[in-house]
């Protein structure tokens, strides 16, 4: 794994994998593909709609894609980044909106990496992180390197049980002073 990506600053982000790219672009393609089916239906079916309306939906779905795999697929990969420090991680992306996520360690409950057909196919991960009190992924990093992926959810999960054990070193000093 790239020592790189175990930065001990949060402002070194790393860039995801070139995959990622790839991935938005058929994750994209697929979503408007069933818009795009369903004004097929539409226009086939005996519900009595003017003949444009259909065609004037399956043109501007066609319009939306280009502009999403043209502009928005390159713009979102290239905002897409992380970073490892010692004691957190973080996570920057969007396209139009941007939005900063970032995890303390001391925060995590688990960590699991979820691959699905497309993810696996071009050969990334996403590594979720999961803090106390939280109902889904608090953070989600996508677009990983499948080894990458793995050597981070080992790293992290090192580093939180490397915090817990000095937390229970501090909690038993502790409680020798008291006595």
């Amino acid at each position: 794994m790239n020592e790189a990506l175990l930065n001990t600053q949060s402002s070194d982000y790393q860039a995801v994998a070139p995959a990622y790219k790839t991935y938005l672009r058929i994750h994209t393609s697929i979503t408007l593909f069933i818009f795009i089916a369903v004004a097929v239906a539409v226009r086939v079916s005996p519900i009595p709609l003017p003949n444009w309306i259909p065609h004037a939906v399956i043109a501007a779905l066609l319009v939306l894609w280009l502009v999403l795999i043209i502009f928005w697929v390159p713009r979102r990969y290239a905002v897409t980044q992380y970073y490892v420090a010692d004691d957190e991680t973080g996570f920057r992306v969007g396209a139009l909106w941007h939005k900063e996520v970032t995890v303390t360690f001391n925060r995590l409950q688990h960590i699991e990496l979820a691959r699905g057909p497309i993810e696996r196919w071009l050969g990334i991960s996403r590594l979720m992180l999961y803090t106390a009190g939280g109902q889904g992924a608090d953070l989600s990093l996508p677009g990983l390197p499948e080894d990458d992926a793995e050597n981070l959810k080992r790293t992290i999960v090192e580093r939180v049980r490397a915090e817990q054990l000095s937390d229970d070193v501090i909690s038993e000093v502790g409680e020798q002073v008291d006595e």
